[in-house]
């Protein structure tokens, strides 16, 4: 009692259930940390700063200028001659100063301010659903990654409890080579069988592995793959494909930037009109010039005022203008078809996986009538090979067909939530439905907000620490580490694997291959409750009574009470009333069970064969008498001799003797 105690506490202890990381908080993480999400951010923050120079230009600018000076004058001399230029300069030396101040406000530049203003706002709103667009492709790209690291994970189990059958099976062969029940090639058969499913488990083991470097591609950590769990869509999924299409070419991000490129590219071509038309600028100015007069007899100050209007127009360009803007009109049509394309993507997508959301369904009726006829069959095939009438390679194929059915399940299950994931990506939907609420992304770029428009300036130096891990950013391969795990010095935290799923990790892992959800003790190894020899997660009656033999599934078929009957004798001793009180319990806890109670005698060299069979009859009354004391149903249990045909011991010794005055119970369903 006190050893299962300790077990079962063992069991409890080392089955600590850690908190899941869930679909939600990594997508939510991923939208929040991922490079490409944060340049579309930084890229919308600098595309808010056009619209602010463009907006300038509604303003008049204000210049001062300032001239400090040194002249020389008098070098031009009359002393060469009649080739020499005739000046009558000064020879002199001066500095001088020079200052002004000019105003200028443009008051007509062919409305080229009003549609540059049009097009900044149109790409400050591309530019804010191109944010969108990239979160939104960055969760449909997480919740992908997330799927893929637990489909290959749940594929990586039944691989592994392919190679559990398979090694179980090897066993059973094995001992019934080395009884000389069964052939060498039946041997070789299975062996190879189990080469092969060990194959199939490194192949599982790499695609897992792959997939959760995929997964740090997106999120910047490897994943804790014992912290994730499958996910489930709580959303209402739209009626008709076509109800899903109407409202994703309304809704989609990639759909709304192309809306506001073709407005960006028609304010474009507006703006270059400009050319045609003549610019007016009004110009106010104040100069002060002067020279050193302490240094020159010049007397030229300039102090003055000026006020005027300035007129230029372009009167011909060699067809420069109307050129532009028929580039420009061909670069409206030009969005316009990019526009229509990626409405054709996203409808082709829509579509595919539409047909996929319907007939993975259909498909999964099908797969799992497939697993449950499997799994009868190799149930059925098991039965049949332990009585000969089925093969070993009956049962491979069996066995093969039970994980090939699972393993499909499993990549349809997964397939059916990666379609509904597509068509709520296709529709623009997919972080609100994942999330639950993705306008605080929106408001980022001041998308669906009631308040008035909030802008952001980065500022400097720049961070090149962004997980605070104390691993500068280029030298950190796992740049977006938790900050309450351990980072090793390369940034990332250390995974403790466990590759089993039974809570204990591989270091200290010594049975590697437990099957999922199996109880295990401390070392990682599957536990035994009850002492019968097959382990808990196969046992199908965990509380089988000490000593008694079991079957496959763990549930007793036979019992040997080694009683003490006197020499001929059929008494019940007080040793033998304890264990069939036992035995009694036992059957009123299983009525499914009827028992053979069969009563078994030693043998001397005098000993007669009639009188010794009506001996052991005797002791199996006895024992069947007692069980009805004891309230046990008449009807579920028959009694029966052997005599001394049937010794599990030597005759020839009283100690041998003792052990042949025994009962023996067959139990049967």
């Amino acid at each position: 009692m006190f050893r299962r105690i300790l077990i079962i506490y063992a069991v409890v202890y080392f089955s600590i259930s850690l908190q899941a990381l869930t679909l939600k908080e990594s997508v939510m993480e991923a939208m929040e940390t991922n490079p490409i999400v944060q340049e579309r951010l930084k890229n919308y923050r600098a595309t808010q700063q056009d619209l602010s120079i463009a907006e300038s230009e509604y303003y008049p600018t204000i210049d001062f200028r300032a001239v400090v000076g040194y002249n020389e004058a008098g070098n031009l001399k009359n002393n060469e001659g009649d080739k020499a230029w005739d000046h009558l300069v000064q020879n002199k030396s001066y500095n001088n100063y020079e200052t002004s101040l000019t105003l200028t406000q443009n008051l007509f530049d062919g409305f080229a301010t009003t549609h540059k203003v049009d097009y900044q706002e149109a790409r400050i709103l591309a530019a804010a659903y191109n944010y969108v667009e990239k979160s939104n492709d960055i969760a449909f790209k997480m919740t992908s990654a997330y799927l893929d690291v637990t489909r290959s994970h749940e594929l990586l189990q039944t691989a592994r409890e392919n190679v559990q059958i398979n090694d179980s099976i090897y066993k059973k062969v094995k001992e019934l080579f080395d009884a000389g029940l069964t052939t060498d090639s039946e041997v070789k058969k299975i062996e190879s069988s189990l080469s092969l499913s060990r194959s199939n488990l490194t192949v599982a083991l790499n695609n897992s592995r792959d997939r959760e470097y995929n997964f740090r591609r997106i999120l910047g950590r490897l994943p804790d793959v014992a912290e994730m769990e499958k996910p489930n869509i709580d959303v209402q999924m739209p009626e008709s494909i076509e109800r899903a299409a109407l409202y994703a070419i309304n809704h989609n991000p990639s759909l709304l930037v192309s809306r506001y490129n073709i407005k960006g590219a028609q304010a474009l071509w507006k703006q270059n009109k400009k050319d045609f038309y003549p610019t007016l600028d009004l110009e106010i100015s104040q100069f002060f010039n002067d020279q050193d007069k302490a240094s020159t007899s010049f007397d030229t100050p300039d102090d003055r005022f000026r006020a005027r209007l300035v007129l230029n127009y372009n009167i011909f360009r060699g067809g420069a203008d109307s050129a532009t803007a028929q580039k420009n009109i061909s670069k409206i049509n030009q969005e316009i078809e990019i526009k229509r394309d990626v409405k054709r993507q996203v409808i082709e997508g829509l579509d595919l996986s539409w047909n996929a959301y319907e007939l993975i369904a259909l498909q999964l009726n099908d797969l799992r009538d497939y697993k449950t006829f499997a799994e009868k069959t190799l149930d059925l095939y098991k039965e049949e090979y332990d009585l000969g009438r089925r093969s070993l390679l009956d049962l491979l194929t069996s066995q093969n067909d039970v994980i090939n059915s699972r393993s499909q399940i499993i990549a349809a299950e997964y397939a059916l939530l990666s379609a509904k994931y597509r068509i709520l990506d296709a529709m623009g939907i997919l972080p609100s439905a994942i999330v639950g609420d993705s306008n605080g992304v929106a408001a980022k770029v001041n998308l669906y907000v009631d308040s008035q428009a909030e802008e952001i300036l980065d500022r400097l130096p720049i961070k090149l620490d962004v997980d605070n891990d104390n691993v500068a950013d280029n030298q950190d391969l796992c740049d977006n580490s938790l900050a309450q795990n351990g980072v090793m010095p390369y940034g990332c935290a250390k995974i403790r694997r466990d590759a089993d799923g039974d809570g204990v990790f591989d270091a200290r892992d010594e049975c590697p291959l437990t099957p999922a959800g199996a109880k295990v003790s401390p070392d990682g190894c599957p536990v035994d409750i009850d002492t019968d020899g097959i382990k808990d997660y196969a046992d199908q009656c965990l509380n089988t009574p000490f000593g008694y033999r079991v079957d496959q599934n763990g549930c007793a078929n036979a019992a040997t009470l080694y009683v003490n009957f006197a020499r001929d004798s059929a008494v019940i001793t007080d040793d033998l009333s304890g264990k069939i009180a036992e035995f009694a319990l036992f059957m009123k806890n299983n009525p499914t069970f009827k028992a053979k109670i069969i009563g078994h005698t030693s043998r001397n060299k005098n000993s007669e064969k009639k009188y010794n069979l009506k001996l052991s009859i005797d002791r199996a009354n006895s024992f069947a008498n007692e069980l009805t004391k004891l309230g046990v149903d008449i009807n579920r249990f028959t009694a029966q001799g052997e005599g001394f045909g049937k010794p599990i011991a030597d005759n020839a010794t009283e100690q041998g003797r003792r052990k042949n005055r025994r009962v023996e119970i067959e139990l049967t369903k």
